[in-house]
Formats: C-alpha cells, sequence, structure tokens
C-alpha cells in the first residue's frame, strides 16, 4: 500500500448534522477462524452530536498477515481534535509454532476540545502471541509523552491502564486497555490512549473522542504451514521523548523468493523510512537473529538504503528481550541514520524453515 501523504480538514457544514449519538460498552471481538491473526489501528475518532469523522487514518491486517500502514500528515476538526503528523502500523504472522500479530499508532501534537486535553505525542501498541498452548497480550511500550490535562504542566508519563480524570462536562480515560479472548489459543487487546467521553447533565453521551487506538489479536491451533524462515514484527526503541517506533515483515516463502516491507520512524529526529521490498535476507549464526536490507524512501524522498543488521526474537514477551538494530544509508552509501537497542514495546515472531 502507498503511503498517502494528506492534511484533513473538517469543518461542521461540511461534516453534516447527525441525528444524535449512542455509544455502549465495546462489542465482543470476533476472532478470525484458527491459525489466523489479526491487528488494526487508527490515528483519530470523533463522534459528536454534531461530527462524525474517522477512524482515520486506519489500517487492518488480513488474517493470513503481512503488514499494512498508513499515515496523515494532520487533522483538525473544529472544537473538538486536532493534531499534526498521525502514523499508523500493524503486522503479523503465521508460523507452524507460533503466530504473533502487532500494531502502533503515533499521533504527535494533539489537542482535544481547545486545549482541554493536549499532548507532544500519543503512542498506543498492542501485540498478541500465542504458541498453541498459551496466548498473551500486551500493551507496553504505550506512552504519552507531553502530556496536560485541564491546564497541568506537561508531563511524560505511562499511566496504569485504565487511568480515569475528570474534565469539564465528561471523563478522560488514559491507557484504555480491552482484553479478550481465553488465553490458550485466543487473545485480543485494545488500547485506547486517550478516550475522552462528554456527557450532558441528564447523562446522555454528547461527544466520544479517541486518540491513538492499538489492536491485536491472534487465534492459533499448532498445525504445519509450510514456508521458508521469515520474520514478523513491531514495535518501539527507546523511552520518553527518544523514540523510535517500526513494523516490518521479511523473509522467504518457497518459490516466491525474499518478500518483505518495512516501516521506520525515528520520532527524535524526524525521520521517516518506507520500504516496500528487500532484496537481501539471511538468519545469523545459532542466534534466533534475521538481517535484511532494501531500497527506501526517506521524508518521501527516493534515493536510500536500510539495513537491519540484526533482528532477534529473544523469547516472549519481546518487550525487555527482543532486539532490533537498523542503519539508513543514502545514495553514496554515508549513514544517516542508525538505532539500536531492546524493544521497550512490541515483539518480534521469528518462524525458523
Amino acid at each position: 500500500m502507498n503511503l498517502r501523504m494528506r492534511y484533513c480538514v473538517w469543518s461542521l457544514a461540511a461534516i453534516g448534522l447527525l441525528v444524535g449519538l449512542t455509544t455502549g460498552n465495546a462489542p465482543a471481538w470476533n476472532f478470525a477462524p484458527p491459525n489466523s491473526v489479526s491487528g488494526e489501528a487508527f490515528g483519530i475518532s470523533v463522534n459528536a452530536a454534531g461530527v462524525a469523522v474517522g477512524p482515520t487514518p486506519h489500517v487492518v491486517l488480513p488474517p493470513d498477515g503481512g503488514m499494512v500502514r498508513d499515515q496523515l500528515l494532520g487533522i483538525a476538526v473544529p472544537h473538538l481534535a486536532a493534531s499534526t503528523t498521525l502514523g499508523v502500523v500493524t503486522t503479523g504472522s503465521i508460523g507452524p509454532n507460533k503466530a504473533s500479530a502487532q500494531s502502533n499508532a503515533t499521533v504527535e501534537q494533539a489537542n482535544l476540545l481547545n486545549g482541554v486535553v493536549r499532548a507532544e505525542a500519543v503512542v498506543a501498541m498492542s501485540s498478541s502471541t500465542a504458541d498453541g498452548s498459551t496466548a498473551t497480550s500486551t500493551g507496553e511500550g504505550s506512552t504519552l509523552i507531553g502530556l496536560s490535562i485541564n491546564g497541568s504542566p506537561p508531563v511524560d508519563v505511562t499511566p496504569s491502564a485504565n487511568t480515569q480524570i475528570a474534565i469539564p462536562g465528561g471523563t478522560v480515560t488514559l491507557n484504555e486497555q480491552i482484553f479478550e479472548g481465553d488465553g490458550v489459543h485466543t487473545r485480543a487487546l485494545t488500547v485506547n490512549m486517550i478516550h475522552v467521553v462528554l456527557k450532558d447533565p441528564f447523562g446522555t453521551i454528547t461527544a466520544d473522542i479517541i486518540v491513538s487506538s492499538a489492536h491485536s489479536d491472534v487465534n492459533f491451533v499448532p498445525a504445519p504451514k509450510a514456508g521458508n524462515a521469515f520474520m514478523t514484527g513491531g514495535g518501539k526503541l527507546g523511552t520518553g521523548r527518544d523514540i523510535a517506533t517500526f513494523g516490518f515483515n521479511a523473509g522467504s516463502r518457497g518459490a516466491g523468493g525474499l518478500h518483505g516491507q518495512l516501516q521506520y520512524t525515528d520520532h527524535a529526529q524526524g525521520l521517516n523510512v518506507h520500504s516496500l521490498s528487500i532484496d537481501s535476507f539471511g538468519l545469523t549464526g545459532e542466534t534466533p537473529c534475521v538481517t535484511f536490507s532494501g531500497s527506501a524512501r526517506v521524508n518521501n524522498v527516493d534515493g536510500y538504503r536500510f539495513t537491519v543488521n540484526s533482528a532477534c526474537d529473544n523469547g516472549e514477551p519481546g518487550v525487555g528481550h527482543d532486539t532490533f538494530d537498523i542503519s539508513v544509508s543514502d545514495s553514496r552509501g554515508v549513514v544517516v541514520n542508525s538505532r539500536s537497542g531492546t524493544l521497550t514495546g512490541g515483539n518480534l515472531q521469528l518462524h525458523p524453515e
């Protein structure tokens, strides 16, 4: 899927009026068939008594895995929500012994309700994995940078799951986490990093706003699946304001040869790398690591290359164990960006031959 660089502005007149707003508890997730994965992510969703926008940008993972991503340069919904860059990625894979899915959403310079809720960066992450006997999900790596509510001083924080704070006319839930599944073959997690709900004096919901939502789920029953070695993954490196997020799949499947794509964003450096193909892939020694490389676009400009020097699946959970090492070079071979470390969010999954 090609990246669509766009900026969206809605006016109330253009949106039109709705007859009303109803909302309630999220319905139970409809798990895909056994031996399948699913992922979903979006930047912003606005549903009010006169406005319906999004979710946008919005990506959904096919049940057989892969990678889907999208990005907006910015969004503006008068009096309700605005932001600059919104980026979303979802990846997943199914192997003979494991299945995994990872999704992440990042929204920068979020401004809700004319400044009642602000954040410099809103990062939601959801990772799910299953091996046939245990299925788990985690939202580790989700974070808020420069968060301010009701005019409070900005803070960098990872709130406890489902933290609620009162705001004029309603509440804001931070790090909203919704788990589903049996924990054996199925598991799902939706992370809504900021969820604002406003009500009128009679208790009727008048606005429902979500910023940075990431969902992942797996449904896995061990069954042989032919294929050569490949790896999928997504996650975060770094903490606080110095973070990079990524998603990829890479490997070889039978006569189909090499396949893969990569999305990598170093938020601290303002660098966005996108590749739709790889030209090398291999396992590294006896460790559960791979290396791969290919051509790339950097900040929407061709002529660059990326090399994942190593991506290592060191067991579950991926956070605190898996590692990722990437370098990006220009047409002269000069390295313009490099980053390596242990995942602070997400998960890598190796499916050996």
